[in-house]
């Protein structure tokens, strides 16, 4: 069986549950992981785990476990291992997910002159969104060395519920992510003020920690809004399932940032889709390839408050449309975003690095 070094500089933090996921789910690879830093082991168990600090480390790691593939998660990751990969002489697939596009302005800035080199020496690339392959086919990778492939869940954890308007009339308006720019936090909260002035027993859940919670707390007690909005901090997974049980509707408002970060396409939407949620989100990098307006959700434009607050007053005058809107999410979820199917695809491509016969990059999920 062949072996894949799965790299990645910090292993691992909350919000990259999607490379655990992928990593415990490999069938006919062996899988080992290579770090400088570990992070929330008992969140991320694994067996083989091996540290290292510099390349020579790093090399003699590869060496000796005798790597077929290294699988460089991130594109910075991959940029660093460019002379390791060289002098060993192993194929090297590299994953961009998101902050790590060169739209990013100090993204870019750290790249430091090695992407062009990463883009002719690596042997392929991953992206997660028909949106991030034309970002890289513009700063010059070429097309042929691209697969789309869609980063999965495992639908199994995420059960899908009937939603109900609720009989004592609280609805309840679920948020999941980092408290970061680029997920437009705040132009939600913005918009739910509007709609809890029309319906002042909803309530929003948001979900996550980063740099700008006290600023977004602020808001909130500014909105003198306090009551209505709980911020439940970095959670772990189970506890953010529980959560998609017990909500009503799903928002997660996402938007360029001013340094040009985007998102790829965030799981967390995905893993709201299977459990039946409808969700409101934003026309924002890969968003629309997973969300159908007006069928699972709606879309909006990034940072439109005004159209958020529409799109969720629509949903909650019309609860008839929840169930429909559920089943349409967790059916795209199902076929085309589910762990099962995205592991054959991902193992498919690793075969096809190793066996050199990426002349033809595609796109591994159609959809």
């Amino acid at each position: 069986m062949d072996k894949v070094a799965v790299v990645r500089s910090w292993f691992l933090p909350i919000s990259e549950t999607f490379i655990y996921s992928e990593l415990v789910s490999l069938n006919n690879f062996t899988p080992i992981v290579c770090y400088k830093r570990r992070m929330n082991p008992e969140q991320f168990p694994f067996d083989s785990m091996f540290q290292f600090k510099t390349d020579e480390e790093l090399k003699e790691i590869l060496s000796e476990q005798k790597v077929d593939l290294i699988h460089a998660r991130f594109g910075l990751t991959g940029a660093e291992l460019l002379n390791v990969k060289k002098e060993l002489g192993i194929p090297m697939l590299t994953s961009f997910h998101g902050f790590d596009l060169p739209t990013n302005v100090r993204t870019f800035d750290k790249y430091g002159g090695r992407l062009e080199r990463l883009f002719q020496e690596g042997d392929a690339f991953t992206v997660t969104s028909n949106n991030m392959k034309k970002i890289l086919v513009d700063f010059g990778c070429p097309e042929n060395k691209i697969f789309v492939h869609h980063s999965g869940i495992d639908i199994e954890k995420f059960s899908f519920r009937t939603r109900k308007f609720p009989k004592h009339g609280v609805i309840t308006i679920l948020s999941v992510g980092r408290l970061v720019e680029k997920k437009g936090m705040k132009y939600l909260i913005k918009a739910f003020s509007k709609v809890h002035k029309k319906y002042p027993r909803t309530r929003l859940r948001i979900a996550g920690d980063g740099e700008l919670r006290d600023e977004l707390k602020a808001q909130v007690k500014q909105l003198k809004l306090k009551k209505a909005v709980t911020f439940l901090g970095g959670i772990p997974q189970e506890e953010v399932i529980k959560e998609m049980q017990k909500a009503h509707l799903f928002a997660l408002t996402s938007k360029t940032a001013s340094d040009g970060n985007q998102e790829g396409i965030p799981n967390v939407l995905k893993e709201a889709m299977a459990s039946g949620l409808p969700v409101v989100s934003t026309r924002h990098a890969g968003i629309p390839e997973l969300v159908r307006d007006g069928k699972s959700g709606f879309l909006v434009k990034e940072r439109d408050t005004s159209a958020i607050a529409r799109s969720l007053i629509q949903l909650m005058k019309h609860p008839d449309r929840w169930n429909k809107m559920g089943e349409n999410g967790r059916k795209t979820v199902k076929q085309f975003f589910n762990t099962q199917k995205q592991i054959v695809e991902l193992e498919q491509i690793y075969q096809t690095v190793i066996n050199g016969q990426n002349s033809q990059g595609k796109e591994q999920s159609d959809d």
